[in-house]
């Protein structure tokens, strides 16, 4: 799935929900998952009927630009 995110980032499967500017000249960036096989077990590959929790990871090895960027990246589990 190419998506505008993808080509930014170069992150396959992952959309862009909305990007805020702090005063400090910062960017924040929240990313989601928008790849639906990401539900499917990795093992079997069932599919999950429910959201079973919330994770917000940092990724910080995505250099971008000259000002800063910071990346929350929601994942359901």
């Amino acid at each position: 799935m190419v998506s505008d995110t993808t080509l930014l980032l170069g992150l396959d499967g992952v959309s862009v929900v909305r990007v805020e500017s702090p005063a400090d000249g910062t960017r924040r960036v929240h990313l989601i998952t928008a790849d639906e096989a990401a539900r499917a077990c990795p093992s079997c590959g069932v599919f999950a009927t429910r959201v079973k929790g919330a994770a917000v990871t940092r990724p910080r090895d995505l250099p971008y630009g000259e000002r800063g960027l910071e990346f929350f990246w929601h994942k359901r589990r």
